[in-house]
């Protein structure tokens, strides 16, 4: 083994492998969509967190024609929401023990 491939393996191994679907159409556009938002870091954060977590979902959800139903960042938001309301709301219940 080459010098050269032991540091890459050793610097690889801290690094998390890239999501699946990161390529997909779909994915890519949410992707473009979230970094053209003018909202804080943390915010930006958490919708790329939501993103990643319900990739699968959007890929398979419909296409909808405008004004049909939410688009995908539109949905993005509405899950990224939930998931942060029910984190604080487990807080709270959790935090107060």
């Amino acid at each position: 083994m080459h010098g050269l491939e032991i540091i890459s393996r050793i610097n690889d191994q801290g690094r998390p492998s890239p999501h699946p679907l990161r390529l997909h159409p779909r994915v890519y556009a949410l992707r473009q969509a979230i970094r053209g938002l003018l909202v804080s870091g943390e915010y930006m954060a958490w919708l790329y967190h939501c993103l990643y977590k319900y990739a699968d979902q959007f890929v398979e959800r419909p296409d909808y024609h405008p004004n049909d139903g939410w688009d995908d960042l539109e949905a993005l938001q509405q899950v990224a929401l939930g998931d942060r309301m029910a984190m604080e709301i487990r807080e709270q219940i959790c935090g107060g023990i």
